[in-house]
């Protein structure tokens, strides 16, 4: 798709553009068949793409939220799921050490991300606290100058590759009337007791997959907090509003990569004497999804910006989530159902795509959680009726 962009944004996404082709496509076929894709993220940080946003004081490229959501959305017309790692390095981690973790801890932990050789892995989802982060039943318990943590953590990407788990957990006392949250980065070489279990038998997104993980008196040190006690929430929410742009923008790619193979397909499949791109049905079904994703990806970028200047009213970031997935699903479905039993075969990557899209509806905050989300800024809920 073709939006308006500065020199330097253009440099960046024909910079992407080409490593998409060179490096990303090559490994579609290698991680759907399970292989690991390490040696991609110090590609990726050779690009410089794992630290867009972050000040080149820390050794990132020093550009903007927008610059990120270009990189992600053209990267994904190659290979959605190992875009994961991008706004992963980028939303999960960068982002809220920039905002919350002390200049010693910014300086110790962000360069070793930006450069691919230290991977990260969010651990805050649990099997009974998806969203719902007051059923988070993981504790650390202060015990000198460490804190001690038990707990589960379930659906937590790249649990085995990563070197490190920014963990959450439950701070405050049991009896306490409401739960404290605070965040801790929890390091698996210098972290006893942190067991990593089987992978998740997922539908898609092979190449980014999910594991159970497990705390069994983990000692980390006082020095680890990321924030003050209680900021977890906080902490948690700058990273996945900043995550749920980037999904807007890597739901673009995917379905940007579903049009371009239906329109390849339509222009070349014979029928009735014609071409399927010949009928207008077709025209208009995939001039529809073009400009529903079109539409989607200026909002996106708008969004990109928001952060960009410092806004951290956060609606807009979730009015992405909510509709960005769903469209992409829905463009996904009829570019498929466009090319009939071929759209469903291995044959072609349709069948990929609409596994690999229907998860972005759920992580990040799922569609019902962000409509949730905008109401409460729309002072639907939590005011009392005259």
């Amino acid at each position: 798709m073709k939006v308006r962009m500065t020199d330097e944004e253009e440099l960046l996404v024909n910079a992407c553009d080409e490593f998409g082709q060179r490096v990303l496509e090559p490994w579609v076929e290698k991680v759907e068949n399970g292989e690991n894709p390490k040696e991609v993220f110090l590609e990726m940080a050779k690009l410089g793409i794992l630290g867009v946003a972050a000040g080149e004081e820390y050794d990132g490229m020093g550009g903007t939220w927008r610059m990120l959501a270009l990189a992600i959305e053209k990267m994904a017309e190659y290979n959605e799921a190992l875009c994961e790692y991008i706004y992963m390095a980028n939303c999960n981690f960068i982002f809220p050490f920039l905002k919350y973790g002390t200049e010693e801890q910014k300086r110790a932990w962000i360069p070793g991300v930006i450069s691919g050789e230290t991977l990260g892995a969010m651990a805050l989802t649990e099997p009974d606290a998806g969203s719902d982060n007051n059923a988070m039943t993981t504790t650390a318990v202060l015990d000198g100058d460490e804190y001690v943590i038990n707990g589960t953590k379930c659906f937590i990407t790249d649990a085995e590759n990563a070197s490190f788990y920014l963990t959450f957990a439950v701070t405050s006392p049991a009896d306490a009337p409401k739960k404290e949250i605070s965040a801790f980065m929890v390091f698996k070489d210098q972290s006893k007791g942190v067991t990593i279990g089987s992978p998740d038998n997922s539908m898609g997104m092979r190449g980014a997959p999910t594991y159970p993980v497990y705390y069994d008196n983990v000692r980390v040190p006082k020095e680890n907090l990321v924030g003050n006690l209680g900021d977890g929430f906080k902490v948690a929410m700058w990273g996945l509003n900043g995550g749920r742009v980037c999904v807007g923008a890597m739901v673009c790619g995917i379905a940007q990569h579903a049009i371009n193979i239906a329109v390849d397909y339509a222009l070349n499949r014979p029928m009735f004497g014609k071409t399927l791109a010949d009928f207008q049905n077709t025209q208009f079904v995939l001039a529809e999804c073009q400009a529903k994703i079109d539409a989607m990806f200026i909002m996106t970028l708008e969004a990109a910006g928001s952060l960009d200047v410092g806004n951290d009213d956060f609606a807009l970031c979730s009015e992405v989530k909510m509709l960005a997935p769903e469209f992409a699903n829905e463009v996904v479905y009829k570019c498929s159902q466009l090319m009939g039993g071929y759209g469903y075969t291995t044959e072609y990557p349709m069948e990929r795509l609409y596994r690999n899209a229907r998860i972005c509806t759920i992580f990040e905050g799922a569609t019902e959680v962000q409509k949730h989300s905008i109401a409460k800024v729309m002072g639907l809920r939590g005011k009392k009726r005259n």
